[in-house]
């Protein structure tokens, strides 16, 4: 299998409101068809494909993937991970952490702790489980973690089209 090469935004002329639009769609439903997508936009099919496969060439759109209901599965603890690094051994923890299965995302922050990780888990045994190993990591100093009690948004749709229009003001 090969893989698709990323192309740069500057290969391509400037996104423009249809293709704002089709983002804004396939964030609610990444399943919409084609012809769907096309009828919504007034546009063909054929069209509706060619530019969703142009904001993947050019990593606009990166993956199309299922958003899992976690606690449905059993993972009935969510928790916001502070892991406190030495900044020299910032990367290899990372890497480290990358691999953990129960870590849903990694973000660099400014200040201190260095890291902070999102984690979920079945129960707090196996979240202790997971902070006893990101505890012995080489590098980690500390970790502080807080339990998510409840969620009250969890979304990754952003009103593309409002917001360019704002930043342009």
């Amino acid at each position: 299998m090969t893989k698709m090469k990323k192309r740069s935004l500057e290969e391509y002329e400037e996104i423009d409101e249809k293709d704002l639009m089709i983002l804004e769609i396939l964030q609610k439903n990444s399943d919409v068809t084609f012809t769907e997508l096309g009828k919504q936009l007034r546009i063909s099919a054929s069209t509706a494909y060619n530019r969703v496969k142009k904001l993947k060439e050019t990593g606009l759109i990166k993956k199309t993937i299922a958003v899992i209901d976690y606690d449905r599965l059993g993972f009935r603890v969510k928790a916001i991970i502070f892991v406190k690094t030495d900044p020299k051994k910032i990367e290899s923890i990372v890497e480290i952490l990358k691999k953990k299965d129960k870590i849903v995302s990694i973000y660099d922050v400014t200040g201190e702790p260095t890291l902070v990780a999102m984690a979920i888990a079945r129960n707090h045994v196996d979240l202790a489980s997971l902070l006893d190993e990101i505890g012995k990591i080489d590098g980690v100093q500390s970790t502080n973690t807080m339990i998510i009690m409840r969620t009250f948004k969890e979304s990754y749709e952003v009103s593309l089209r409002q917001t360019q229009s704002r930043e342009s003001e």
